[in-house]
């Protein structure tokens, strides 16, 4: 693994890139590896891959969440998966707690394992369906999950007061679209798209903020 690329790579998003960062990730990304095979955690088998399309992709919104919430808030991470973006996030956001939601138990179990090898504790690992999900928090994202149309109704439940809702998507066009048919759907909501700058990756990423979701 190319850590020089993933120091600079954290640098151009805002991150922090120390010691401690660094460290931390290059376990995540080992234990992706490892278990990659196995659980088809994700699509890419290059460990530079892993970081551009992952790792980086998660770290681009770093300066979305530094504005969007505060120290000592709970933001839940739905549909985790291999960790992404709610790990990259707990790692550089350590004075945040992250839940990272995920109802697939091999999913779950490899999420644990990578809490205890990085020794990361602002985070915890929730077995469940978004459906079943009891708990309100101060902010919930999500990353590579379903349109925001099909879990607007769960997002309503969870979300705490005006929490934001943020949303990793890609092209601007296609997350007009979406919203246009959550407004459509009778929902009432304040955003705002923010362009992200993955580095390494020539491709565009958005991230949608969304506040004051209810039904109209």
């Amino acid at each position: 693994m190319d850590k020089e690329l993933l120091l600079s790579g954290l640098e151009r998003t805002g991150a922090p890139h120390g010691g401690r960062e660094i460290g931390m990730i290059s376990t995540f990304v080992s234990e992706i590896m490892l278990f990659n095979p196995a659980l088809k955690l994700v699509g890419d088998k290059d460990p530079d891959e892993i970081i551009i399309r992952h790792v980086l992709d998660s770290a681009a919104a770093y300066p979305v969440f530094a504005e969007e919430t505060e120290a000592g808030c709970t933001i839940a991470d739905l549909g985790s998966g291999a960790g992404f973006p709610g790990v990259v996030l707990a790692i550089l956001f350590p004075d945040r707690h992250f839940v990272l939601v995920e109802r697939m138990q091999r999913r779950s179990q490899f999420l644990k394992g990578v809490l205890l090898r990085t020794g990361l504790e602002n985070a915890e690992v929730d077995e469940c369906d978004l459906r079943t999900e009891k708990r309100r928090f101060d902010a919930v994202t999500c990353r590579a999950f379903h349109p925001v149309y099909d879990i607007a109704g769960d997002a309503v439940r969870i979300l705490s007061g005006d929490a934001p809702l943020i949303l990793y998507k890609g092209q601007h066009g296609n997350v007009l679209s979406e919203l246009e048919v959550l407004r459509g759907e009778g929902y009432s909501f304040e955003s705002r798209i923010e362009n992200l700058r993955v580095p390494y990756l020539d491709e565009q990423r958005t991230a949608a903020v969304i506040r004051g979701l209810k039904k109209a």
